[in-house]
């Protein structure tokens, strides 16, 4: 289980002293840019998101989300600064959430074994970053001048916050909340925590786990962050410990018994033929997506689930049955 232990590194800075070169760094004339910044709110297209819900899923569907949608140049010049300047950024190993090469398992496994598993969720994490505070971040996290970091809080942000949808939100998210938290990292040092985030979720690992919730919520709430404590678990010795899809073993970390279920219960309602035609490719894709992540996770959860599959694909549609004999093949 890693612990921090000697403090980070600070963060390498971009340093972008004039809007000049910052049009050069993103491919773009600087008229356009200013242009651009002059008139970002206009390119917003917002729109509630309706959450699919999979035939086979038993949770209840999900609430509508409003989405924020940049468009046009904009988002184009968002990509490129997400891909140019945010993503080479080199961020702590705690930081696991929308970064490359980081994933579920990563994160996961940062606390497999402990005794005690906090976790804790930032409520409307993206809205409640505002622009202000994504400021703060390209002038004082990645030394930028006020007047480029002016102009890229303008391109970053919408309607006073952080926008969903937008490619550049995640890494300013990580940046701001890594920009806030060192009390927090100082005190899981002195606890001997290990720490990780996962974007808007917090996990916290160690023996004295407990003794972190109240200050982290003080930190976080200091910066107007307010977290669900509907959503705050704490997991003792006799628990089941579960984070961001998966259950922490002494030994291994695993799916969710309700994501695997829910899988095995996908496998049934295709062999069985009870998903109308017109659901059936998409259906089938999701199926197979999901089979492929359980494969990466875990080989002790995907075995079964592929012995499951094998003795139901007969049963399958025809119309089906070529992606899953490739997906078997590779499995």
């Amino acid at each position: 289980m890693p612990i921090l232990t000697e403090p980070e590194q600070p963060i390498e800075q971009l340093r972008l002293g004039n809007l000049r070169r910052l049009a050069q760094r993103l491919s773009i004339s600087l008229g356009d840019l200013q242009s651009l910044a002059e008139s970002a709110s206009t390119y917003y297209k917002p729109f509630s998101l309706v959450p699919e819900q999979p035939l086979f899923s038993r949770k209840p569907p999900k609430k509508t989300r409003p989405i924020d949608r940049p468009t046009g140049l904009l988002v184009q010049v968002q990509r490129e600064i997400n891909s140019v300047l945010l993503r080479p950024i080199l961020l702590p190993e705690h930081i696991n959430g929308a970064v490359p090469k980081r994933t579920i398992l990563k994160n996961a496994e940062m606390h497999r074994g402990a005794s005690v598993l906090v976790t804790l969720d930032i409520t409307q994490c993206f809205p409640s970053i505002t622009p202000t505070q994504v400021y703060g971040v390209w002038a004082r996290t990645l030394g930028c001048s006020p007047e480029v970091s002016s102009l890229l809080t303008v391109l970053t942000t919408f309607k006073r916050r952080l926008p969903q949808g937008a490619p550049t939100s995640p890494a300013l998210a990580n940046l701001f909340i890594w920009s806030i938290d060192e009390p927090i990292r100082n005190l899981c040092r002195e606890l001997g925590l290990a720490y990780s985030t996962w974007l808007d979720d917090l996990a916290f690992s160690g023996d004295r786990a407990r003794e972190i919730i109240q200050p982290a919520l003080q930190c976080l709430a200091a910066q107007s962050l307010r977290v669900s404590h509907r959503k705050t678990r704490v997991m003792g010795r006799n628990c089941t410990k579960k984070l961001t899809g998966t259950r922490l073993g002494l030994f291994e970390t695993r799916l969710t018994k309700e994501y695997l279920s829910n899988v095995r219960a996908a496998i049934w309602t295709l062999s069985q033929g009870k998903v109308p035609p017109a659901m059936l490719e998409r259906n089938a894709g999701q199926l197979a997506a999901r089979l492929r992540y359980v494969a990466r996770m875990s080989d002790a959860d995907s075995r079964p689930l592929v012995k499951h599959l094998k003795k139901h694909i007969a049963d399958f549609p025809p119309c089906i049955h070529s992606q899953f004999d490739v997906l078997i093949e590779s499995l």
